[in-house]
């Protein structure tokens, strides 16, 4: 057995380019236009990142045909600039969009060639806008001398910094934090149900799809609640969550983002605790529950009987095993073994072992001391892998929110299942 479609990413730090975080922090905010003062290939790569998230919105049944996507421009610094400065070529990319598209605001992302030349971004920036009278936000990115979160990140500062202000508290109205696929998003409108129970309307989501008018609202909002999940991109949210309760007074809501059951009724219980609504967080807890066990009731009985291996070929940074053994145990699904993938080092093997250890006794075998695969009827697995393997189904990089998220998966799960083992293929969560 082998992996066949993707290698597994045994680097412990991933590398990636801070204007495409700029890029996706405004990208559906009506009205906004991003320059990138760069070489033409730089557009490419976030044209590229922005083609796979349209496809898997096609997918999902999630895209929004009407929502806003700025024009994304590159200032096209070529070997000359590196020698005598691009500044000059980045005023011209300017009156040229300004002409061209007429946003209502401009940000400027500076890349790695741009800093190692020392092109001063900020004063073209401050000129231009002087010039035309139209905000223009420059954002010190500097390609991959950052990341793609810090590049996300200080674009939403710079947004709070430039159009924010004090207001007035609107009672009951929540500005949603970070990203999750979007306001049509299956995640986000998960989210939103949970929130209804409490009470609550979201105003907007910042800072991503937000157009002028609502990112200048948001002071105005009486709670902000995160979209993040862990590790480090929720640090960022985290950073701009504190930032407006600073500038503005607004608490935030932070807490892991409700995947499977059990956090999902963590999540609601805090919530209530936040908002002085006990009785409504436990009413909506029974209300979750008595959802889930009816799909159960519906999935279960095509899945009780089949034999399925648990495959892992993501370290515990980008794969955190217990939503997805809650998911197993929760259908009743029998888990004859877990297997590490080859992809994994030593070291993330024994620290997801530990990890599966916490919630699971089945047996952990690596990939190739393990014989169990080839007799497995189904594989639950972060890879796709050889066709030798008759049924897969690949499990979501990003999980599922809420026990809506469970029972879309199960139900996945569950249609695999009733497949016959010549037809083999792939599902994916």
């Amino acid at each position: 057995m082998a992996i066949s479609k993707k290698n597994v990413i045994t680097m412990k730090r991933s590398y990636s380019c801070s204007m495409s975080g700029v890029w996706n922090a405004v990208a559906h905010n009506q009205g906004a236009l991003v320059i990138y003062h760069s070489p033409k290939a730089c557009g490419h790569v976030t044209h590229t990142m922005e083609l796979g998230s349209y496809y898997r919105s096609l997918a999902r049944q999630e895209m929004n045909w009407q929502q806003y996507t700025a024009p994304l421009i590159t200032s096209n610094l070529k070997e000359e600039h590196s020698i005598f400065g691009g500044t000059e070529q980045l005023r011209k990319c300017i009156d040229y969009v300004v002409k061209r598209y007429k946003p209502e605001y401009i940000v400027i992302a500076s890349s790695c060639v741009a800093g190692v030349i020392g092109d001063d971004v900020k004063s073209v920036t401050t000129a231009a806008q002087g010039m035309w009278n139209i905000p223009m936000l420059s954002v010190d990115s500097q390609g991959f001398f950052n990341d793609y979160d810090t590049g996300y990140y200080q674009a939403g500062l710079t947004l709070i910094e430039r159009f924010m202000c004090k207001q007035e508290k609107k009672k009951n109205t929540v500005t949603l934090l970070g990203d999750r696929g979007g306001p049509q998003g299956i995640d986000v409108q998960e989210i939103k149900e949970l929130l209804v129970i409490f009470g609550l309307d979201v105003h907007c989501q910042f800072p991503g799809y937000a157009s002028l008018e609502e990112i200048q609202q948001v002071p105005s909002s009486s709670l902000c609640v995160l979209l993040g999940g862990r590790a480090k991109s929720h640090l960022g949210i985290h950073t701009l969550a504190a930032d407006l309760e600073t500038k503005f007074d607004i608490p935030f809501f932070d807490a892991p983002c409700p995947i499977g059951r059990q956090e999902t009724k963590d999540w609601l219980r805090r919530m209530g605790q936040l908002l002085g609504k006990e009785k409504d967080a436990l009413a909506a807890i029974r209300q979750q529950e008595e959802k889930l066990l009816h799909a159960i009731a519906s999935y279960s009985s095509k899945l009780e009987n089949e034999k399925v291996v648990l495959c892992i070929g993501r370290p515990l940074l980008y794969f955190q095993p217990a939503w997805a053994l809650e998911l197993l145990a929760q259908a009743k699904v029998n888990v004859t073994g877990i297997i590490l993938l080859k992809g994994l080092t030593e070291q993330q093997q024994q620290e997801m072992r530990i990890e599966l250890e916490k919630y699971t006794l089945a047996p952990i075998r690596q990939e190739d001391e393990d014989k169990e695969l080839e007799k497995a009827e189904i594989a639950v697995t972060t890879h796709e892998l050889s066709d030798s393997i008759p049924r897969q189904f690949f499990l979501p990089v990003i999980p599922p929110v809420g026990v809506g998220g469970m029972i879309r998966l199960l139900c996945k799960l569950a249609r695999l299942a009733g497949r016959s083992k010549e037809r083999r293929g792939i599902v994916y969560g």
